[in-house]
């Protein structure tokens, strides 16, 4: 079985080819084993398949209920997009001799799909 559901704040918000990505923040339940770290929150990225076209309207700020089912894919990643566009860095790059966008790295991610949700 392949089944989620979560509950959290929306940190951050994106659009990639016609879908929409949130990085959601949810509070680790007290009774489960803390994180090596000490923090209390786990991230999780959920994306909404058409999202961005269907103009779903999820913010940052928002708690949001989500259920869907965990999807992995693989991705390549430029370094252009690693150094999220900072010109400082993309400038010293060329000036080395090296184009960020030719150089990428194969990367994997897993998500939530989201099937149905709802702000809390």
């Amino acid at each position: 079985m392949n089944e989620v559901s979560l509950s959290g704040r929306v940190m951050k918000t994106w659009d990639v080819a016609g879908d929409r990505f949130a990085r959601i923040s949810i509070q680790r339940d007290p009774d489960r084993l803390p994180k090596l770290d000490g923090d209390r929150f786990d991230y999780v990225t959920v994306r909404w398949i058409g999202g961005r076209d269907q103009e779903v309207p999820v913010k940052k700020g928002q708690d949001i209920l989500v259920h869907g089912y965990l999807q992995s894919r693989d991705y390549k990643e430029s370094l252009a997009d690693f150094v999220d566009g900072d010109e400082r860095i993309l400038a010293a790059l060329r000036a080395a001799g090296i184009d960020p966008e030719k150089v990428a790295a194969n990367r994997a991610t897993t998500e939530v799909v989201v099937e149905r949700w709802r702000i809390l």
